[in-house]
């Protein structure tokens, strides 16, 4: 399915079930660009978590990365971590205490094309006698706490009746096309959290694009929050000490990125993360974080043009009025890439999706609408 940019969306809707805190959600259209919003504790972050772990094809070592940015770490009770056991991998699982054959799904919905991402809890390691042990060895190896619980991996093709359906290992093999396990191979994203617009991660994507085209792009992105415009960057020094410094148009001498504010290093990380994720997707946790509210229009401005033009799918989340209402005047002026906002909302027993398209965000881009 394509956005109405013309260009394939790798996620044009997506459905979680058993997700850490979602039970159920679907988004029923994703854009090329798609903001959330929602209350604290909704699902925001979880959603983009999910999304993450959709484009990695549910590896181990993607799931291995995103506990540990959790810290769901197994404790020994005495406040000593048992490194044996390592992560707690039931925190995957909605309730966080599954039963044998529960699972997770993940992916997009409504078509005879699904891909759909399947994690299914088999038991604790403990439970499992040795010669079953040794006959599943193969499929526990390598994730991240074998010594702990059994996963089995599933990704393909599926029919709708695996959505909200029975979490039965037999009903899921029933209705997936698919060899078990079968390797598939994952999609380029890149993760952005608050913190994570330090000097090591701009240099880290910098090193991947300098002298290219692309890198005229990210200094595009910079000039978004900078009064004075920006015209070349560079990195200097090793190890711990690299800089980050700039060149102004009306200055012979450089000066530091980070002496241009944390607004500077923001954009500059984000323009980088999409240059570094094309053809895949660039997720941003609280994107607002960094930008001042009077260019928050102007930053999604570049975020849609370049997704774009690198081929990106962008999902972020945000708790700012000001960051929607950029959001919206951006995406209304762009015609070329759609930007969709969603705001999350817990109901009785499962969460819900509430979706703005780019006709209803020209209405809260005109008239200030609170949509949080």
């Amino acid at each position: 399915m394509s956005s109405s940019d013309g260009s394939p969306l790798h996620l044009p809707s997506l459905s979680i079930e058993g997700f850490r805190g979602i039970k159920r959600l679907w988004l029923p259209k994703l854009g090329r660009a798609t903001l959330l919003t929602g209350r604290n504790g909704v699902g925001k972050t979880t959603v983009l978590e999910a999304a993450r772990i959709w484009a990695a094809r549910g590896t181990k070592e993607e799931i291995g990365s995103l506990l540990l940015d959790r810290e769901e770490i197994i404790s020994m009770g005495n406040g000593q971590i048992d490194q044996t056991n390592g992560l707690f991998v039931k925190a995957l699982f909605w309730g966080r205490n599954p039963k044998k054959q529960d699972r997770i799904l993940i992916g997009p919905k409504g078509s005879d094309r699904t891909e759909l991402l399947t994690l299914v809890y088999i038991d604790s390691y403990s439970k499992i006698n040795t010669a079953d042990r040794l006959k599943m060895k193969k499929t526990a190896e390598g994730f991240p706490i074998p010594q702990h619980a059994i996963l089995d991996r599933y990704f393909g093709r599926a029919k709708e009746s695996m959505f909200w359906g029975s979490s039965t290992l037999d009903r899921a093999s029933d209705d997936l096309d698919l060899d078990f396990d079968a390797e598939v191979e994952d999609l380029n994203f890149t993760w952005l959290d608050p913190e994570l617009s330090g000097t090591r991660t701009i240099v880290g994507f910098w090193t991947q694009f300098a002298l290219t085209p692309t890198e005229s792009r990210a200094v595009e992105a910079l000039n978004v929050v900078t009064t004075e415009k920006i015209e070349r960057i560079a990195v200097i020094g090793e190890g711990n000490a690299q800089r980050i410094i700039v060149k102004m148009e009306h200055s012979d001498t450089p000066v530091p990125l980070r002496s241009l504010g944390d607004g500077a290093m923001r954009l500059l990380a984000v323009g980088s993360a999409i240059s570094c994720s094309r053809g895949g997707f660039l997720f941003i946790d609280e994107a607002e974080i960094g930008i001042h509210y009077t260019a928050q229009s102007s930053f999604w401005k570049m975020v849609l043009q370049a997704a774009y033009d690198n081929d990106v799918q962008v999902i972020a989340t945000t708790h700012s009025f000001d960051c929607v209402k950029g959001f919206a005047e951006a995406a209304v002026e762009n015609k070329t890439a759609e930007g969709i906002l969603i705001r999350i909302e817990a109901g009785d027993d499962s969460q819900k999706a509430i979706t703005f398209n780019e006709s209803e965000l020209e209405v809260v881009a005109s008239h200030g609408i609170e949509v949080r």
